[in-house]
């Protein structure tokens, strides 16, 4: 058997199902591990009772070699781990600028554990491709999402890297729930009106629109704004959250409170005017 400090370390490389799986296959190809699929189904079953148990007890029993082989092997499983499931999760198409990997902060924190719609592709006996969307609760691991005193784009990016890559999903899951993600964000890219009214004002009306913004629901999925800047991405970060076919409404309603504000304000002045006169 294995010290406690290889232990150890294989139990941090080791978080999931799914990461147990590619380990025992590494291990097995690698000639480290003697076992059968029987077995190493076994293993998994008790690694979803006991997960530590099963490491120590079960897994590091099979193992038949010197533990500075073992070490290196953990090490190379690991790093290959991480890249299945970032070409998996496509990061480089849901993580690649500042408005989406904000919004995909969010929908997450705002989703976990709710049933969300996800699109199977099936081709038919005559090679017709059609969509099949079917339900399932997102059971992800929340924790690694966490408001820090700065919240910047960089490190929610990490925490969401480290969300989806802990989280226990089996390989063809990890694909389901990228492509999601991916068509999820698509409803949102269009809608720019949040973002062009934003541009153009000043910071009172900037201070007047996050007033305005934070009696929405979806305000408590978000960070708190550390300038004025991020104030304008937590706006567009709610926006973002609004269902699609509210998003109209909600606009409209927006700019006519803005305007109904400039509107009293315009024959507030006026009236004083009048009055020094």
């Amino acid at each position: 058997m294995l010290n406690r400090k290889l232990s150890a370390h294989l139990a941090r490389s080791i978080r999931t199902e799914r990461d147990l799986l590619f380990f025992l296959r590494k291990f097995r190809n690698k000639g480290l591990l003697e076992s059968s699929d029987e077995e190493e189904e076994i293993i998994a079953e008790e690694f979803e009772i006991s997960p530590k148990k099963t490491i120590n007890e079960r897994l590091l029993q099979l193992v038949k070699t010197d533990e500075n082989k073992i070490k290196k092997t953990i090490e190379k499983t690991k790093i290959e781990l991480h890249k299945s499931k970032v070409r998996n999760y496509d990061f480089k198409s849901i993580l690649s600028e500042e408005r989406k990997i904000n919004w995909l902060w969010c929908y997450i924190i705002k989703n976990i554990n709710k049933e969300i719609g996800y699109i199977l592709y099936k081709e038919t006996d005559t090679g017709v491709v059609t969509d099949i969307e079917i339900t399932k609760p997102l059971k992800i691991e929340g924790i690694y999402l966490q408001e820090k005193r700065q919240s910047t784009t960089e490190e929610k990016r990490k925490q969401i890297e480290n969300c989806l890559i802990h989280s226990n999903f089996l390989e063809h899951e990890e694909k389901l729930l990228s492509n999601h993600l991916k068509n999820e964000w698509r409803k949102n890219a269009r809608r720019t009106e949040m973002i062009k009214w934003l541009d153009g004002c000043h910071s009172n009306q900037l201070m007047w629109a996050y007033d305005y913004i934070k009696k929405r629901y979806e305000i408590r999925y978000t960070w708190t704004p550390s300038s004025n800047e991020d104030m304008k991405s937590v706006i567009v970060a709610v926006y973002d959250l609004i269902p699609e076919n509210t998003k109209k409404k909600f606009f409209e309603n927006f700019r006519h409170a803005w305007n109904v504000k400039k509107s009293k304000e315009r024959k507030k002045k006026n009236v004083v005017l009048l009055e020094n006169a």
